[in-house]
């Protein structure tokens, strides 16, 4: 069993929030138009629409996390503004002033952004509450 909170946890559910995330973007890439700045706007669509489901798969299957929601959510939601922000800037610059294919930027895209938010949501979304004096076996990062 892969312990909770690992890099290779959040790969295997990142598979498929990516596909969920690709579904969303090619749906809006389709229906925007597929000039200038558009893709960049379906992806932005779609990272906003795919956060909300992978702040719920990554809650129950990555992290297993006992926080509360009420913590996870707005946590979460600031950890994938910041990279709505920083992936889609990046997304605009690999697709129109570099001329990257718009699916090779949306692969490298999201292989940079979903290590970084990796990081964010072990670090601060679902990192569980430092343990109260003499519970220091309990509330482990990997429990």
């Amino acid at each position: 069993m892969i312990p909770y909170g690992t890099f290779r946890r959040y790969m295997l559910t990142a598979i498929i929030n990516v596909i969920i995330f690709y579904i969303i973007w090619e749906f809006f890439f389709w229906l925007l138009p597929e000039s200038n700045y558009w893709p960049s706007i379906a992806w932005a669509i779609a990272w906003i629409i795919g956060s909300f489901c992978a702040h719920w798969t990554h809650r129950k299957w990555t992290f297993d996390s006992k926080r509360d929601p009420r913590w996870t959510v707005p946590a979460s939601m600031a950890v994938y503004t910041i990279g709505l922000v920083g992936s889609t800037a990046c997304y605009y610059i690999g697709s129109v002033p570099m001329g990257l294919d718009v699916r090779v930027v949306f692969l490298l895209n999201n292989s940079l952004w979903g290590f970084l938010n990796y990081l964010g949501q072990r670090e601060i979304a679902f990192r569980n509450p430092s343990p109260k004096m003499g519970e220091e076996g309990r509330n482990s990062a990997l429990d």
